[in-house]
């Protein structure tokens, strides 16, 4: 398997642990599996989005019950009692500092536990996403090690064949003992090869089913061949610049602090008690180096997260450079083959030759197709970028 695979099943194995397992298992009558279907089955299947999805709701109901008691308070005064012989309602009324506290409560708390919930929410699509990545990336490696499978048994088809040919020739006297022994040793690394591919492939399949709720045995007959309908990235670096710093969730979140901040510090103006009392007045101080933090740190993300997407579109256009050169040299091998097969006809040169050359090419095709995977997964990992995150 490459080196890449290699990493990338090591990557999946960190996800994996950090995530947890599934809720439940489910059996597949499936035979196929394609992207989009594996995608589907890490999502509807993930312990972490259902956990984020409960977050969310405890959160919600939280800031509810919050802000129906916000309602019902009076910033000016509280009722103490009725007085039966003057008929009236007896009132304490607050002073500024007091007033500036209730205003506190009434209009700064309710929004700061809905900014709470909205983080939930925010999280809840944040996990969905990186679920998503994990499931492409995971399903670049299922697909790599399933062709692995196809082609070391191709290989080993054809050192068997090539050992048959071998052993008539050692018989006829055509070539020495060592000679037919090397063929026999290719035919051993080919099937060792071929126990290794299979390995893998059951490796990474037991890793996408622990995501996916299927049983660790459940093994799909197909890992489909990805199919890719463009050729360029569906938005500009400027579209996807502007859109990240719109919606990634650290930079909503450090605005959202921002105008919390503001709002506090809003009340604590409040007939002028930042000025008049020393605790609210160091209190409004504190607001402030909070603030001259946050416009800071602000500044720091939205430079970061440029820097991250331009980086990212150049790694896109780099991946579909990549992919045209696989496709131009498969082209190239296909036709070289046809020549191959015209010279094989006229006996210039031998059979083995073609079946070289075919494995070649299926090696190429399975090239092109990884690199399919890669540029989708890449277009789709820079979508999820230009929303709430991950970051690419």
């Amino acid at each position: 398997m490459p080196k890449k695979v290699v990493s990338l099943v090591i990557l999946i194995n960190t996800i994996i642990l950090a995530l947890g397992a599934p809720q439940s298992q489910a059996v597949s009558t499936e035979t196929v599996l394609n992207r989009q279907k594996a995608l589907a089955l890490v999502i509807d299947n993930s312990s972490a989005i259902w956990k984020a999805s409960e977050d969310e709701r405890f959160e919600k109901k939280d800031y509810e019950t919050e802000a129906a008691k916000a309602k019902g308070i009076d910033t000016k005064r509280v009722f103490l009692y009725h007085n039966p012989y003057t008929d009236d309602d007896v009132y304490y009324y607050f002073d500024a500092s007091e007033q500036m506290q209730m205003r506190l409560l009434k209009e700064f708390m309710p929004e700061q536990m809905k900014f709470a919930w909205e983080i939930k929410k925010i999280t809840l699509k944040l996990t969905e996403n990186i679920m998503a990545n994990t499931a492409n990336d995971i399903f670049m490696g299922l697909y790599s090690t399933y062709q692995n499978q196809l082609l070391t048994q191709k290989s080993l088809d054809y050192a068997t064949k090539a050992h048959e040919r071998e052993k008539v020739r050692f018989l006829n006297g055509l070539i020495t003992e060592l000679e037919f022994e090397e063929s026999g040793l290719s035919v051993k690394k080919a099937e060792n090869a071929v126990i290794k591919a299979k390995r893998d492939f059951d490796n990474m399949h037991r890793q996408f089913n622990s995501l996916a709720g299927l049983p660790m045995d459940y093994r799909y007959e197909t890992i489909g061949t990805p199919w890719i309908g463009y050729q360029q990235i569906s938005i500009s670096e400027e579209e996807a610049i502007d859109k990240a710093l719109s919606g990634r969730m650290e930079i909503w979140s450090i605005k959202q602090q921002i105008r919390l901040i503001e709002l506090k510090m809003e009340i604590n103006r409040h007939m002028n008690v930042h000025l008049t009392h020393p605790d609210r007045r160091k209190d409004y101080q504190e607001s402030q180096d909070e603030l001259d933090k946050l416009n800071i740190q602000l500044a720091e993300e939205e430079y970061k997260i440029k820097k991250e997407i331009k980086e990212a579109c150049q790694d896109i256009q780099e991946g579909f450079l990549d992919l045209e050169l696989a496709k131009q040299n498969l082209a190239k091998q296909k036709n070289q083959l046809e020549t191959i097969r015209i010279q094989v006809q006229s006996g210039l040169i031998p059979e083995s030759v073609v079946e070289q050359m075919e494995q070649v090419i299926k090696q190429l095709e399975f090239a092109v197709n990884i690199n399919i995977i890669a540029v989708m997964n890449k277009n789709d990992k820079l979508e999820r970028a230009v929303s709430v995150g991950p970051g690419y």
